[in-house]
């Protein structure tokens, strides 16, 4: 018994599983977008849906884009389950650019035609209607908009007031004679 039982797992042990990942189809829902004029300074989301239309599964391995603006929301590898569909969300931030703006998303994975897929958007992005900001006035927008808790604990910069040294001080010095004489007469 013990014999058979150590030869059945040997020829297991030799005989692996192997699995290889083969290619599956997609399908991407309008892969080619134009987007109405965007305000500058506000993000757009952008979300493309995909479905895999095979029995194999599709894993999505790498997301590359033709600017640093844009950024996958999605920790990668995105998987989609044969005959299932998966969203693609990506955030296009519009601060650093103005006026016709055209981008391309390049997916990595087991396709079955190709290696990468390819989707494109383009848009226009206008000023606000106030005025025109550069890139330091939009910076600063945001900046001040996700200071939040930071903010909250340590204050603006016009609240910080100020600090002295102590000896060079006549008020801390002030302070601290009318503090001793107070503690004198206490006693």
């Amino acid at each position: 018994m013990n014999r058979f039982t150590l030869l059945t797992f040997l020829l297991l042990l030799l005989t692996a599983c192997e699995k290889r990942l083969e290619p599956g189809g997609l399908v991407v829902n309008d892969p080619i977008r134009h987007y109405y004029p965007v305000v500058q300074g506000e993000p757009l989301i952008i979300s493309y849906e995909m479905e895999d239309t095979t029995d194999n599964p599709i894993f999505i391995q790498e997301v590359q884009t033709s600017c640093g603006c844009i950024v996958p929301r999605e920790t990668l590898p995105i998987t989609i389950l044969p005959h299932k569909k998966a969203t693609l969300n990506l955030t296009f931030n519009t601060i650093k650019n103005t006026g016709y703006v055209h981008h391309y998303i390049y997916c990595y994975g087991n396709f079955a035609d190709t290696t990468a897929i390819v989707l494109e958007f383009d848009t226009n992005i206008v000023p606000s209607a106030d005025y025109v900001r550069d890139y330091e006035d939009l910076w600063n927008e945001q900046a001040r908009s996700n200071r939040g808790i930071k903010q909250a604990v340590d204050g603006t910069s016009a609240q910080k007031g100020y600090y002295t040294d102590e000896h060079e001080s006549p008020r801390t010095r002030r302070t601290r004679d009318i503090q001793k004489k107070i503690d004198e007469h206490a006693f």
